[in-house]
């Protein structure tokens, strides 16, 4: 999601653009201007499919190479010019590291392009007037999860306080959080507030993000996507360091229990200390500054 900006600033218009990126990933460039070809690519150990494509494109070389992760892409596909990332030399965040590397004397703001699909999906899950609570509890590992009684209890407080009567969605990140997402619904259902897991894809759930009045996770590409689409959003970090990889957005904000290094000692339980209280408050000053829509 981070590196989306630079990818618009670099493609021009008319130009044919192939991705190469995760399944899961896929459907956040579906509507991209230009898309000729996706490849699914798990992990740069995927090595295979940087092949095929570097064989496919044998006769004729890219004119740009785009690689934010330094991947063996950088070595088996021809291309006239390559921007590769960097190992960064000093801390700054991500989107600072990626304007830089394509030329950009401004920070890149992520940019995502949505498609009618993805606006009907997202409507078919809110069609009314009704608040939007959409709730990423996902992470790539259980360290940067908080605990999902903790998402159930917050997403009850909200739903009868602040946001009365508020449709709450609950979405996955991947595949790995469906269980999560469906005991945090059974469990709002349980006390009588209306939740669904909606089975959205990346680019319908940023479509459902463009209404959403709130959205709170964890630092998952959800929670990226819901700030890059303008929605107030709350991001808990641990282990990760959000001066780093905070997500980017005119309402975004962060909050984490102990601090980055303190949380890089005890990985484990970096999310244990932050409170549901302490969500609470942030996610009420989130909504008096941005204003309930």
């Amino acid at each position: 999601m981070l590196a989306t900006g630079a990818l618009a600033h670099v493609l021009d218009e008319g130009a044919e653009l192939t991705v190469l990126t995760s399944a899961d990933a896929r459907p956040l460039f579906r509507a991209s201007p230009g898309l000729k070809a996706q490849y699914t690519v798990e992990g740069i150990s995927d090595v295979g499919r940087f092949i095929e494509l570097a064989w496919s494109r044998r006769a004729r070389r890219f004119d740009l190479l785009l690689d934010m992760r330094r991947t063996p892409a950088a070595l088996v596909l021809p291309a006239r010019q390559k921007f590769v990332l960097p190992t960064p030399e000093v801390l700054r965040h991500f989107s600072e590291d990626v304007s830089a590397l394509v030329g950009s004397a401004r920070t890149l703001a992520p940019t995502i392009w949505l498609d009618d699909r993805a606006r009907q999906a997202a409507a078919n899950v809110a069609s009314d007037a009704a608040p939007v609570l959409l709730v990423a509890p996902g992470g790539a590992s259980g360290a940067k999860r908080w605990p999902q009684e903790r998402f159930a209890a917050i997403a009850r407080r909200l739903a009868t306080g602040a946001l009365t009567g508020a449709r709450i969605v609950v979405l996955s990140a991947a595949t790995r959080d469906d269980e999560i997402a469906a005991r945090i619904v059974s469990s709002l259902d349980a006390d009588g507030v209306r939740a669904s897991g909606a089975g959205l894809d990346m680019l319908a759930a940023a479509a459902l993000a463009e209404r959403a009045t709130l959205c709170i996770g964890n630092d998952n590409a959800l929670t990226h996507i819901a700030a890059a689409m303008g929605a107030p959003t709350l991001t808990l970090f641990g282990p990760t360091d959000e001066r780093v990889r905070g997500p980017r957005g005119p309402r975004a904000r962060t909050l984490r229990g102990k601090s980055f290094e303190e949380a890089a000692l005890d990985a484990g339980g970096a999310m244990d200390d932050i409170s549901i209280d302490a969500v609470e408050a942030a996610a009420l000053d989130l909504l008096r500054a941005g204003g309930l829509r």
